[in-house]
């Protein structure tokens, strides 16, 4: 079964982070606080590879409430050596609740990497640092990555969108396209995986508003398809396994997915040039299909 992003549980219950860290790189990240002044920084992403990635982070404070829209600077270390340093980008998750911390970084090694935040609030800096694990390979579909020609149902297969969709106001355009035909279009695509009506982070159906809406400026250059990562019945409700848990959809079998939401975009070749976990900005996302159309 999917396992969620773990940051609307680590909100209820701050006791639950881990504050050790592994010079296993086949970990997958964990918190490793080493200096925190009262802050406490929660990984965004569910792995870190060698190559480039988008690092996400949530901030919280010491009434472990979430930092929201501040002045963030990431300096990344591998070992002493400072590998690189920016301003971070604030992402909300869901508006005025919570959101992430984001960087685009590229990893030159795997082995366990550093980072140190600096907040600035109010003229004062904070400073905490946690350590990471960035791998040699990923277990998802990684940028560089020929897209899976996965043929995940369309309203041509299936005409009733609650099968498909649980979006409570779909836009049909997402469900006419599958996979496997878009990477044959030679045009960029967007692929959605999200879950509106079952997300545990609740972070799906905001992130999926905001890919409807930049859909309309890139309508003729772009195929845009959404992937509801579970099996669901007839009237848009979870398909169940035996063992009692949801059915996972095939599309995500394939995909190899682990969480929720993602949103990757393809090139007009079929090939991965962006990948997004979590939560994603019009802004965001429309740099990303930007410069897929290069």
């Amino acid at each position: 079964m999917l396992r969620v992003l773990i940051i609307l549980a680590i909100l209820a219950s701050i006791a639950a982070i881990a504050c050790g860290s592994s010079d296993d790189p086949d970990e997958r990240p964990t918190t490793a606080v080493l200096d925190n002044e009262g802050l406490v920084p929660i990984p965004g992403n569910s792995e870190l590879v060698i190559g480039p990635n988008r690092f996400a982070m949530a901030l919280l404070n010491e009434d472990n409430s979430p930092i929201l829209d501040e002045d963030v600077f990431l300096r990344f270390f591998f070992g002493e050596e400072l590998k690189s340093e920016q301003q971070a980008i604030f992402i909300y998750a869901i508006p005025d609740a919570n959101g992430f911390y984001t960087a685009n970084v590229d990893f030159d090694a795997a082995g366990q990497w550093t980072v140190e935040v600096v907040l600035t609030q109010d003229g004062e800096e904070t400073l905490v640092t946690f350590s990471f694990p960035v791998l040699e390979e990923s277990a998802f579909p990684n940028v560089g990555d020929a897209a899976p020609a996965s043929e995940n149902l369309t309203l041509a297969d299936e005409p009733n969108i609650k099968r498909l969709s649980t979006d409570q106001e779909p836009n049909t355009v997402f469900y006419e396209t599958s996979i496997a035909e878009a990477v044959t279009l030679g045009k960029p695509a967007v692929v959605i995986f999200a879950t509106p009506a079952f997300c545990t982070t609740r972070f799906c159906g905001p992130v999926l508003d905001n890919v409807k809406e930049i859909q309309v400026d890139f309508a003729d250059q772009v195929s845009f398809i959404h992937i509801e990562p579970f099996g669901l019945d007839d009237d848009g409700q979870l398909l169940t396994a035996d063992g009692g848990g949801p059915v996972v959809a095939p599309t995500t079998l394939e995909w190899n997915l682990q969480t929720e939401p993602w949103v990757y975009i393809l090139d007009a070749d079929g090939i991965i040039s962006a990948r997004i976990e979590g939560a994603a900005s019009p802004e965001e996302l429309t740099a990303a299909i930007e410069a897929a159309l290069g």
